[in-house]
């Protein structure tokens, strides 16, 4: 096909989205209704699997625009038929993007490893998906363009004669391209030293949007370095002389902020003779509402984890830190000890000051007990009631008990009236302790249950008091 055609079947691709093909795969029917309904709406030909295996099947006997690709799946996962599709000539090529619950950064960069192009965390928005598709595609098309413009080239250049007519024809097409472009665009020569090791790089081109995003009016005139030294600093340099000798095109999000440029930057380096062509836009906005989310969603967990009166961890984050804990120390054969401590005769703190009153104790309780936590692997949660939980990795039962009298004597010293107590005027606590080194046929409760009868023990020999287990 001549470069004029190509451009000419791309037009028309981007002018009719019924002739890109889209294969959703995922085994949950209601996100595969919500992705069909969604992409058909924007005119996008849909194709759905449920599995792994009818993926790889639909995606080998006809090859679709673009993959959405979920990552939990049973029998075969997404980064198992990921890897699959992009060993094969035939489907390696097609974008991926991946769709899954988790926001693990493992997760992402295992994704990218075996050759997603994307990921999407969910739930997810309808205006990103459509977003990151759209994305997708116009940096897949123009990967194409590149391919096809520079094999036209190369073939050209056996034909001697229309050599200069091909040319003209070839820049011609490529001003147009520069000039409409919504995205900047510049093509880089290598700049080497004697030894043929790459110093810097000339700008040969930049189109009318490359100079506005970068604030650089005389950028062409002058070496990469010269004029972006900020490149150097944040390591996007060497990614250039990467894509130059290894002709592996990199695509990636940056965040400039040098030489009176501040933002987010999407970027596709692809390799274009001894140089590279470098097609950047900016994501700025769609980077500030993906921090923003990010961020809440992080408050929102925060918040599921604490307990809502005294703002120390709650019994769910107890019983999960706890057994994360206790898998961990059971592979580095290391003690874990766990403290039960009760606040002394509350129901008769509770009667004589009124629960508004209960309340404030419990929190400055709490607290103190946070506040005197000996190590940033320790936690302290409220258990139940007036009951609180005290976790203690690599922790000895008698390191456990030094810990359990030094916030039993924190909490005696907070002088907090107890006018009923039937051992001391102010408030005061009764601990168990327990501990011991997780193994295969123990498990947490075991901790806890051994805890809770030196915390009995502890109230039975008069309370205000500690016991080991």
């Amino acid at each position: 096909m001549s470069t004029i055609d190509y451009s000419l079947a791309m037009d028309r691709n981007q002018n009719h989205t019924d002739q890109i093909d889209i294969l959703v795969v995922d085994d949950t029917s209601a996100n595969l209704s919500v992705l069909t309904q969604l992409l058909s709406k924007e005119g996008y030909k849909v194709r759905v699997a449920r599995n792994g295996e009818f993926a790889l099947r639909s995606a080998l006997s006809s090859p679709p625009s673009l993959i959405l690709l979920d990552i939990m799946m049973p029998e075969m996962n997404g980064y198992q038929v990921c890897e699959y599709l992009k060993s094969n000539p035939k489907t390696q090529d097609i974008p991926i993007i991946f769709l899954s619950a988790s926001d693990e950064i493992l997760d992402k960069v295992t994704a990218f490893g075996v050759g997603g192009v994307d990921y999407i965390t969910k739930p997810f928005e309808g205006i990103e998906v459509l977003a990151r598709i759209e994305n997708q595609l116009r940096l897949r098309s123009l990967q194409l363009q590149l391919q096809t413009q520079n094999q036209h080239l190369y073939a050209e250049i056996e034909k001697r004669k229309s050599i200069e007519a091909s040319l003209a024809q070839s820049r011609s097409l490529l001003s147009g391209i520069l000039n409409s472009s919504l995205d900047g665009i510049a093509a880089l020569e290598s700049i080497r030293d004697h030894q043929e090791k790459i110093i810097d790089f000339r700008c040969l081109l930049l189109n009318p949007m490359a100079y506005q995003l970068l604030g650089q009016s005389q950028l062409s005139s002058k070496s990469l370095l010269q004029a972006l030294p900020g490149l150097k600093l944040d390591g996007l340099f060497n990614e250039f002389i990467s894509v130059v000798e290894t002709s592996h095109a990199i695509q990636k999000e940056l965040y400039y902020a040098h030489d009176d440029i501040e933002c987010w930057f999407e970027i596709l380096l692809v390799k274009l003779g001894d140089g590279l062509t470098v097609t950047f836009r900016d994501i700025t906005k769609r980077k500030q509402i993906e921090l923003a989310l990010e961020k809440a969603n992080l408050e929102l967990t925060n918040q599921a984890n604490l307990d809502g009166l005294t703002q120390i961890a709650n019994r769910r984050y107890f019983d999960q830190y706890l057994a994360e804990q206790w898998q961990q120390l059971k592979l580095e054969q290391r003690p874990l000890a766990l403290i039960l401590a009760d606040v002394d005769y509350f129901k008769l703190y509770n009667d004589n000051y009124g629960h508004q009153g209960g309340d404030r104790c419990l929190i400055k309780v709490a607290q103190t007990l946070s506040h005197h936590l000996p190590t940033a692997e320790s936690l302290a949660a409220r258990y139940g009631g007036e009951e609180f939980g005290i976790i203690l990795p690599q922790t000895s039962l008698e390191q456990a008990a030094q810990v359990g009298e030094i916030l039993r004597q924190a909490i005696h010293t907070l002088r907090l009236d107890h006018a009923h107590s039937q051992v001391c005027s102010w408030v005061t606590l009764s601990l168990g302790v327990s501990a011991v080194v997780p193994g295969d046929i123990q498990s947490p409760e075991l901790l806890i249950a051994q805890a809770d009868r030196a915390l009995y023990q502890a109230k039975q020999k008069g309370r205000n008091r500690l016991e080991c287990a």
